[in-house]
């Protein structure tokens, strides 16, 4: 049975109810639910997807990868359209605690970013089915399954609007990405326009330190905090994106650098 969201989420908040509950799912059916799409995305780029592609050829998948970037792009920047009326209007730190007709209109707006997150997995399954099976790291797939979690607990269990800025950063983050994963894929010719991919992985770090402020602040300052449980998992899942994201930034580029200057010294001498 879903469990009624005034009974379950604002406890010692008062309870005006300006219209029927808001129907949401109890936690063992979110659980349930989450267990099931990462069973399914993790069989599928662990174990089902690299031993259909072991003996064959990679497939030649431009013509898909560019509409499916441009779809990128453009569903992200109407995110970022959505969250940012939401700031203009009701501020950085949200402390409204929306319900009734506010919540539900709420919970509409979170549904845009609840499937674009699931739409993201299709990223591991495009790096497999092209043999790029370096991509499918353990942070390439912690990341997009953290996400997902983070989303079911969100539009499933406890819907609120604790994390517009939160999506709005990550969703402009993202229009940087996917204009970026676009350019690449429309072939070489257009490589003189992709020379910043390592400035990527610096506007993702400044995201993190965003997102970990704005969590912070708004659970001080919401009179409607989120669960305790809820909000250390969000701060534990951005912690370590921060240091996963360090590590691959170090791993990719310092090392890189160090590399070239020696070879440029081993020319000199």
């Amino acid at each position: 049975m879903v469990a009624t969201y005034y009974e379950n989420i604002f406890e010692g908040v008062p309870k005006t109810v300006e219209s029927s509950p808001i129907q949401i799912w109890t936690l063992n059916e979110t659980l349930t639910g989450l267990f099931l799409v990462l069973v399914l995305y993790l069989s599928l780029v662990l174990k089902i997807l690299p031993t259909f592609m072991k003996h064959r050829q990679p497939f030649q998948l431009n013509r898909l990868l560019s509409i499916y970037n441009a779809v990128q792009v453009t569903s992200s920047l109407y995110i970022v359209f959505l969250y940012s009326k939401y700031v203009f209007r009701h501020g950085v730190i949200a402390t409204r605690c929306p319900q009734g007709e506010d919540l539900k209109e709420g919970i509409n707006d979170i549904l845009p970013y609840f499937i674009a997150k699931h739409v993201d997995l299709l990223d591991t399954i495009f790096f497999i089915l092209r043999k790029k099976q370096n991509q499918v790291t353990f942070l390439h797939v912690y990341h997009h399954s953290a996400m997902v979690g983070w989303t079911w607990f969100h539009y499933m269990y406890h819907p609120c609007d604790h994390f517009v800025v939160v999506g709005l950063i990550n969703s402009f983050v993202h229009v940087i990405m996917y204009t970026y994963y676009w350019l690449a894929s429309l072939g070489p010719e257009y490589a003189r326009f992709v020379w910043w991919k390592k400035h990527l992985t610096k506007v993702q770090l400044i995201q993190f330190v965003l997102v970990i402020s704005n969590l912070y602040y708004q659970q001080k300052l919401s009179p409607c905090p989120l669960p305790a449980a809820f909000h250390y998992y969000c701060l534990f899942c951005i912690s370590s994106f921060f240091v996963l994201f360090i590590n691959f930034y170090l791993q990719s580029y310092s090392k890189r650098r160090v590399s070239n200057s020696a070879k440029k010294a081993v020319k000199d001498d």
